[in-house]
């Protein structure tokens, strides 16, 4: 006689349902868990794109004012990442401008963007 066919006992298969339930729940808050710490990795390079962009961008309008070409790249090492800028002038306010970020874990994104200067 099997285990499991014991009609004499009723403990035995609400041990396992039980058991089981136990199971699924830990399973799926273990993926749960993994997905959360996916999600939160994206969302900080995302704000490293974006403290990148800034900081190239402010920086981008102090140099321009120095420069004497109309167009051309820039390089800029920050402390979460490189930044290339590549500009070229419409007028002498207007740049329009290419953001080519890295970040120092290796995840890109390009940001086109028109600059334009105050001078005072």
């Amino acid at each position: 006689m099997s285990i499991t066919t014991n009609q004499q006992g009723f403990i035995f298969p609400y041990v396992l349902f039980i058991i089981a339930l136990t199971l699924i729940v830990i399973t799926a808050s273990v993926q749960l868990y993994q997905s959360e710490i996916h999600i939160t990795q994206n969302q900080t390079e995302q704000l490293k794109i974006e403290t990148l962009f800034q900081m190239a961008h402010t920086q981008f309008k102090e140099d321009i004012t120095k420069q004497s070409e109309s167009s051309g790249t820039i390089s800029y090492e920050l402390p979460y990442g490189d930044v290339l800028v590549e500009y070229g002038q419409l007028n002498e306010r207007e740049y329009p401008t290419n953001f080519i970020m890295e970040t120092d874990t290796g995840a890109t994104h390009n940001i086109n963007n028109r600059i334009s200067i105050d001078y005072e």
